[in-house]
């Protein structure tokens, strides 16, 4: 596997790495994966995904945005979703002026699906898909772009997790891109409390769902896991 490590200068001119890995001289597309605050590109649901997306022969981009450091530390919050939406689309706008892809996929976890929202404004519509993991549905625009957008789309979020509001996965189910995954019992890291066997099997079941998703043409069979 070939691994191409670079930088940009974000918000405030703050460098954001980001790395490219790809299996194939003629990959398929590009998987743009947009990691949490706290859950990092190397956690289980970001590490086998990335292993599933490389396998199907696609180029695999990994935003490795360092707001856990120090130089973030009196960030506000509403700072920090500036920060995140102005340094993906840097990383995003590098990227793309030096490669071209036919095909683009967007996986984004909690803070994360956060910029998914701007990605997909600066993807091709109809060669974009997006898988949202644990979306801050609290989020007025992660919310409203789940529940409006066109593009295919799996929503995974577990009916323990804080950010889990009926109401709004009711309406989100309405929209015929989108598949929902409920995994009873789960909680915003997709576990289930004092369960580790019944929490392995999740990640189990969402990485198969994540694989199918690359591999089916039109990507969604609206049935919950």
């Amino acid at each position: 596997m070939k691994e191409s490590s670079r930088s940009v200068l974000g918000y405030k001119k703050m460098k954001i790495p980001y790395v490219i890995q790809s299996k194939t001289e003629n990959p398929k597309g590009l998987t743009i994966m947009l990691p949490g605050i706290g859950y990092t590109v190397k956690s289980p649901l970001f590490h086998f995904s990335s292993s599933a997306f490389l396998n199907k022969e696609y180029d695999v981009l990994h935003v490795n945005y360092p707001y856990y450091s120090t130089d973030y530390e009196d960030f506000s919050f509403d700072e920090l979703t500036s920060a995140l939406i102005k340094d993906v689309s840097a990383v995003l706008h590098e990227v793309l002026d030096q490669t071209n892809y036919n095909s683009y996929y967007v996986l984004g976890k909690s803070f994360g699906t956060i910029a998914i929202p701007t990605v997909l404004k600066l993807l091709p519509i109809n060669d974009t898909k997006a898988v949202w993991l644990t979306p801050r549905l609290i989020d007025a625009p992660v919310f409203e772009t789940i529940r409006t957008c066109i593009q295919d789309g799996l929503c995974i979020i577990g009916d323990k997790d804080p950010f889990y509001d009926v109401e709004k996965m009711n309406q989100i189910l309405l929209n015929s891109s989108i598949e929902c995954i409920i995994p009873p019992g789960a909680n915003h890291a997709l576990e289930v409390d004092n369960d580790i066997l019944t929490s392995i099997d999740i990640v189990k079941s969402v990485v198969k769902r994540i694989d199918d998703f690359i591999t089916l043409k039109n990507g969604v069979l609206n049935n919950e896991l």
